[in-house]
Parts: C-alpha cells; structure tokens; sequence
C-alpha cells in the first residue's frame, strides 16, 4: 500500500503551514503530498475570510522546497483551466519538480465555488462532456508534435507545446470520482482512479464501486497491474477503546457503522487498511487526526505505514 497526504487539511492553509507540513511528510517517506483545488472554503454562510492559496502556483513552489516527493492535486477542477493551458502548467512543473508531478482530475462540483469565480456551473452532463473531451486534448497535447482538434467544446490549431514531459509519455492520469459515468471514464482512458470516502455514505459504497472499477478495467482489456485504485479518506488514530466509543456517541455513529469508518487503535487501522488492500486499494490519500495522541502522523509514519 501507497499512503499520500493530503497538505491543505484545516490545520494547514497558509503557505509556510503547507511548506512545513509538506517536508515533514517527505521526511516520513509518503509517497506523495496532494492539494485541494478549491478557490475558497465551505463555510454555509460564505462569509469567513478563509486562505485558499491556487493550487497550480502553490505546487510549483513546493516542487523548489522538495527532493523526491511526487506532488498531486486531489483533484483538479477541469472547469477552472483551458485544458490546452493545464497541459502547459502539467508539463512545467513536471520539468520544475524533474519528474514528480500528479495529473489528478475531476469534473467539479462545488457551485457556490463556480458562481464565486464566475465560472458558468453547467449540469452534470454538461461538465462530464467537458471533461471527457478535454482528456483527449490532455493525451494529444502529451504525445504529439502539433496538435489540431475540433471539439463540441475546444478547438485547437496547430498547438505546439514544448518540452515534453520527462514521465513518458506523460504524468500519471488519475480521476477522482464516485459516479459511474465517471468511473467508466476513468477506466477507459486514466492511469488510475481516485475514490473519495469521507461521508458514511461513501464508505458503505465502497466495496461497490471497487468492484464496478474491476468490471470495468477488465472491460476495457486494461492490465489491473498498471491501473491504480485509490482512497481520499481520513483516519482518526486514538490510544484506547474508551476514546473510539466517545467518539462513536459523539458523532452519533452506529456500532455497526464502525467497521466502514477509519477510526481506532493503531493495531485497528493497520487491520481496516489491510481489508481495504484486499479489496483492491493500491493507495491511500490521507488526513490524519487525532483527540488524544499529541503527534497521529508520526504515530502512523512508524506504527502503521
């Protein structure tokens, strides 16, 4: 199992908070780090003055502050960027970082993000129909000398784009998803998948998308070796039974519901994510919280990971 970690947490927003907390998981040996793209916060009221540092820009710094970290997105909105110029952010920093760069994607969701930035929030269809069409452009802009498209949505004459990447042929092409059009996408035509399980609801979800995405790779005649599942999720580390039945009434969680939550004892979550390994899960993106253990990431770093 891969463990990245996932920089932009509540706890880390400003730069130097980013920074710090990005070296420090390079130091514990992650595989990669991964940023948020969203332009501001979730507060209901849409008031508080929160820092949402762009996510582009933010990578390309900590691509100089790193050595051997692969530095991801988790994920990137494919609304937000022209998707011949994200291919031209992709390709520089993968030559800034020589080599480290995540291309992870999504089709966006957040519409108080959208009507915030002035960005038009189409329908679902409408955004999936962007998205599919703007990897094609992401896969030829990549391999190609010179690039004409005429898109629904984008056309492109004689685009050239140079250098090309040092991954060949190009950063690792992962979708982040629950929706089975999406999943299908992802498939078809990405490196790998991302599955986010935060809510319940998405946790009890999980075998059953797992087991679409097999269906699918098998679909498409992909080698399951070379396309990888991944996990978004959090995990909760605490000293004691006593400390896990606290937050269970806490969080009004239903004992039956603990198996699908990462909450526990170090020896529990080492179990959950050896289940999650046999299901399939080459990955995991992770924050790490804790009530009652002073420091849960250097706790997972030598005790789990």
């Amino acid at each position: 199992m891969k463990f990245g970690y996932c920089v932009r947490n509540p706890s880390s927003r400003t730069y130097s908070e980013i920074r710090d907390l990005t070296l420090r998981i390079e130091n514990l040996d992650f595989d990669s780090i991964h940023v948020t793209d969203h332009l501001l916060g979730f507060d209901e009221t849409q008031e508080k003055k929160e820092t949402f540092l762009e996510v582009m820009t933010l990578l390309g710094a900590l691509a100089v502050e790193t050595n051997n970290i692969k530095l991801g997105q988790i994920v990137l909105c494919n609304s937000f960027r022209n998707p011949a110029y994200l291919a031209k952010m992709i390709l520089t920093l993968d030559h800034i970082s020589n080599g480290r760069v995540l291309m992870w994607l999504g089709a966006g969701w957040y519409e108080e993000e959208y009507k915030a930035y002035g960005y038009l929030f189409h329908s679902p269809k409408r955004r999936v129909d962007e998205f599919e069409e703007s990897l094609i452009i992401y896969k030829k802009i990549f391999t190609e000398d010179e690039t004409n498209f005429d898109g629904r949505f984008w056309k492109l004459e004689k685009h050239r784009n140079f250098p090309k990447s040092i991954q060949k042929p190009y950063p690792q092409l992962v979708i982040g998803t629950n929706g089975k059009r999406m999943i299908d996408i992802a498939c078809r035509e990405a490196d790998g998948i991302n599955l986010a399980s935060f809510e319940l609801s998405q946790q009890k979800k999980r075998m059953e998308n797992i087991s679409l995405v097999k269906e699918k790779v098998r679909k498409y005649n992909r080698d399951p070796s070379e396309f990888e599942i991944s996990l978004f999720t959090n995990f909760t580390i605490v000293s004691s039974q006593e400390t896990v039945e606290r937050i269970r009434k806490e969080r009004n969680i239903l004992k039956s519901d603990m198996k699908y939550l990462f909450i526990g004892t170090p020896e529990e979550i080492k179990e959950k994510i050896k289940e999650a390994e046999n299901l399939g899960i080459n990955k995991m993106v992770i924050v790490i919280e804790s009530p009652d253990i002073e420091d849960p990431i250097h706790i997972f770093s030598r005790e789990i990971m």
